[in-house]
């Protein structure tokens, strides 16, 4: 007793300004002392300052990356007037589809004569627009330059409500003269043409072409699901197109008028799809119109992974936070003779609780510091783990900006008071009594601090348990996906995008064909295979793993047609138009296709140059079309007719594909067509080239050889086959690799938590410690003892962290392939690893207790 009053007397001086009441200092003042003395106390204990600070740093900068992706593609407003009130509109089948939020759907462009329906019948919108994507190639130089473009209809701008930064958007007046004018993008006017001031006026040769210049859109603008183009040109329809219902690709969108609702809108467009049914047979049976938010759209696509990673962050941050309330507890019982002697000389509960309060909140700045600084880093490592391919809107749009910022100044204050509360009140509750009575062994207040500190290192190892298991269950899936076969081969080959420009072989046209655009495609399968290295060459409209599922309905020749269902409709019609049999994707390709992706064939043959355009349309299917359409029947030389909407080209099987990875690779294989690219030439293409071997020299003779054929064929992206397989898995990669890193932190900081407070608690116990070996314990005793208590901890917190799988797991399945949430082995497996890490940090302070040299503790 005389000691503790000894105490009390020295630290008078320092003390008093904390707890005397008769001191008055103003609320500045008072905070001013708060903060001196909380460094004071850290600078005392650098070690566990240092332990706190990362831990905070590495929870707040996890959750600060994830937020600042999720905030730059998410929730950052698009750059549009009132967003909300802007939808897309899509032709769709069958008719009653709707849009669903955070689901993974497509829809059908849009046919101009469809669009001027919609125009001119709808009451709901302001406006309806619409945009067609394609490439340009920015000529006049020394080497053409493709840019990704939109041709827009009138008031397109004006729908949107954005408007030039330089210049002016296209006026009535430009569509109305046809002259050849260009709005250009942000990025194009600042890289290609050096943010010219006098760029208004000036002379742009686009497709060999000359067009005007008349104005610059703002930066980011103008961001969709699949790119965010260059430039913009006009989109003049004639007499003809306006009322074509055979060429599809536009991309609607409308402005929603103030007193209109979605739903309102959904239904109006649903009577107009009815009238258009009836006005054209054959044209619209089974179609509709669907309503998609702009930005639901948009993003939609993305939502649910991005959130699961933000849940997922969320768990660090919350570990983090339980791993410092547990220092803070263990430090707290250190600190109840310092903060009693308070109480003894007038300081007030909420005088200490505030000094606590406050330490956690600068310690919690000063790990925000270091937090800010990670997820600089992290926002980048994001950025390059996603491919381009990934086609993530304003993905380079991703950095710390203001709201970022504000977020990570409100995630400070959270997680100070998250994890400095508790503490703060516990360790407020000491008194003098407590003290004098040896700080108050025995109590219930010592109890309850170490039940407390048990139930946050149970918390923490069960939320560690769900971010391991997580982890491993995705690694796993990853894995599963790897190993899956494609169906063909990626090795040795080169795939090369090919922009075709329009000024020297036309425009494209469903359902026309291309004689120059046939020859193009047989030169460079004739030319490239001359070159020494080369095998074989093949030009393809569409890239296997690079395209989504597109089918069209189907009707097989001298088949019946299936009986209506109760509804009036064929029970097998899900395309709409006349033929209902089935539906298939379609695939354009030129003779050397199948050899070069080593696709066999297991019937029949495969194109050659007989498949011409004034030949018979030939077309090849799939192993899963002849199953499902020809089950005991041998489909080769049977005849298919296609519906692609006023457009039926009736076809003969002459051969069967072994079945390939056309989409995805998780996905299941679609019943598929192959027919001749010289029969329907497509607009743009791919040309792959496989090679004996890997030979950095075939790649540039390949592109010269392009060039040489026609030097305005721009060459957009190369890549190996292999590049594309491994793309095509951005996502799982991703969630894989960041559940990963996560995971890592969450055990990280577990082991540290539990090492912290077990080196705290022995420490604590050192005179019991000494006392017990002066009475007989062994060493081995002691040990067993420390290490036993840390294992029913770790224990209990593995069967909490089972339970919380089993309640959550149903949020990770849908990023898992080939594998259960409840699969046990993984669960078993991450088990035992956190209980070796456990066992591990528990031990280090358990051998220094067994240590103890009773003598010197006894002496002490």
């Amino acid at each position: 007793m005389h000691h503790s009053l000894f105490l009390a007397t020295i630290h008078w001086k320092q003390l008093q300004f904390l707890g005397s009441p008769r001191l008055n200092l103003p609320i500045t003042s008072a905070a001013m002392h708060d903060i001196y003395f909380s460094f004071r106390t850290f600078i005392k204990r650098p070690l566990l300052t240092g332990i706190i600070v990362v831990t905070i740093a590495l929870g707040i900068g996890a959750s600060t990356t994830i937020f600042g992706v999720v905030h730059g593609i998410i929730f950052e407003p698009l750059p549009f007037r009132e967003p909300d009130r802007l939808v897309h509109i899509w032709e769709n089948y069958p008719k009653g589809t709707r849009f669903i939020a955070g689901g993974d759907q497509t829809f059908i462009s849009v046919r101009p004569g469809t669009f001027h329906d919609w125009k001119t019948q709808s009451k709901s919108f302001e406006n309806i627009s619409a945009y067609y994507r394609r490439e340009v190639l920015l000529t006049g130089g020394d080497r053409a330059e493709a840019a990704q473009a939109h041709e827009v209809s009138q008031d397109f701008f004006e729908t949107l409500g954005v408007h030039a930064i330089r210049g002016r958007t296209f006026s009535a007046a430009d569509y109305k003269s046809g002259r050849r004018v260009v709005v250009l993008g942000y990025a194009l006017w600042t890289s290609h043409l050096g943010a010219d001031p006098n760029i208004i006026g000036r002379q742009l040769s686009i497709d060999n072409a000359t067009y005007t210049v008349v104005g610059v859109m703002p930066r980011g603008f103008y961001p969709t699901r699949w790119d965010t183009p260059k430039l913009w040109l006009p989109l003049i329809f004639d007499p003809a197109q306006q009322q074509s219902r055979i060429t599809w690709g536009l991309s609607t969108f409308a402005r929603l008028k103030p007193e209109v609702s979605f739903d309102q809108a959904q239904r109006e467009m649903d009577l107009i799809s009815d009238r258009l049914t009836e006005t054209y047979k054959g044209n619209y049976d089974n179609m509709c119109a669907v309503l998609t938010p702009l930005d639901g759209y948009m993003f939609g696509h993305y939502e649910r992974l991005f959130f699961l990673l933000f849940g997922s962050v969320d768990l660090v941050l919350l570990i983090a936070c339980v791993n410092v309330a547990n220092l803070l507890l263990a430090r707290g019982a250190e600190r109840q003779q310092e903060l009693a002697l308070r109480t003894a000389v007038g300081a007030s509960r909420w005088r200490l609780i505030r000094q606590l309060l406050t330490e956690s909140l600068l310690l919690a700045a000063l790990g925000a510091l270091g937090g800010l600084a990670l997820a600089y880093a992290g926002v980048r490592l994001i950025a390059w783990l996603l491919p381009p391919s990934s086609r993530i809107p304003r993905l380079g749009g991703i950095e710390i900006d203001a709201v970022v910022f504000l977020f990570t100044c409100l995630l400070t204050v959270v997680t100070g008071l998250l994890f400095g509360l508790f503490p703060a009140l516990y360790a407020s509750r000491s008194t003098l009594n407590e003290v004098l009575n040896d700080g108050g062994r025995g109590t219930s207040g010592g109890k309850t601090q170490k039940r407390t500190g048990d139930a946050l290192i149970v918390a923490e190892v069960a939320l560690s348990l769900t971010l391991l298991t997580g982890a491993g269950l995705l690694i796993q899936s990853f894995s599963n996906l790897k190993r899956i076969e494609p169906g063909f081969n990626p090795d040795r080959l080169i795939v090369y995008s090919l922009n075709i420009p329009v000024h020297h072989y036309g425009k494209y046209e469903t359902g026309g064909t291309n004689a120059a655009r046939a020859q193009l495609f047989a030169s460079l399968e004739h030319e490239i295979p001359t070159i020494p290295g080369v095998k074989s060459v093949t030009v393809t409209a569409l890239l296997p793993l690079r395209q989504l599922p597109n089918p069209w309905g189907m009707h097989i020749e001298g088949r019946p047609e299936p009986p209506p269902d109760a509804t009036g409709v064929a029970a097998a019609n899900i395309k709409p138009g006349l033929y209902k049999h089935g539906e298939v994707s379609i695939q354009r390709v030129s003779p050397g296709y199948f050899e070069t992706f080593e696709i066999p064939l297991i019937a029949g043959r495969a194109f050659d140059s007989r498949d011409n355009a004034n030949a018979p349309l030939a077309a090849i299917i799939n192993e899963t079309t002849a199953r499902r359409y020809f089950a005991g029947e041998d489909p080769i030389g049977k005849t298919i007719v296609l519906n692609m909407t006023s457009y039926f080209p009736k076809m003969t099987i002459i051969g069967i594909a072994r079945d390939s990875k056309m989409n995805t690779l998780d996905g299941e294989i679609n019943p598929q067509v192959f027919w001749s690219i010289a029969q329907l030439p497509s607009a743009n293409s791919w040309l792959a080239v496989r090679v004996h071997a890997e030979s950095p020299g075939i790649d540039s003779a390949v592109q010269n050889q392009i060039r040489d054929i026609d030097s305005d064929i721009a060459i957009t992206e190369v890549k190996t086959m292999t590049a594309i397989a491994d793309d095509a898995l951005w996502r799982q990669r991703l969630s894989a690799a960041l559940f990963a890193i996560f995971a890592t932190l969450a055990v990280v900081l577990a082991a540290a938590g539990i090492y912290a407070v077990f080196s705290y608690l022995v420490a604590r116990r050192t005179r019991e410690t000494g006392i017990r070996m002066a009475l007989g314990a062994s060493r081995r005793q002691v040990l067993v003892q420390i290490v036993g208590s840390a294992l029913k901890l770790v224990l209990t917190g593995i069967l909490v962290g089972i339970v919380a799988l089993a309640l959550t797991g149903r949020f990770l399945s849908t990023q898992l392939y080939g594998i259960q949430t409840s699969d046990p082995l993984t669960t078993v497996i991450a088990a035992t690893f956190l209980i070796l890490v456990s066992l591990i940090a528990s031990c280090i302070p358990a051998w220094r207790a067994a240590r103890t040299d009773a003598v010197v503790v006894l002496r002490d």
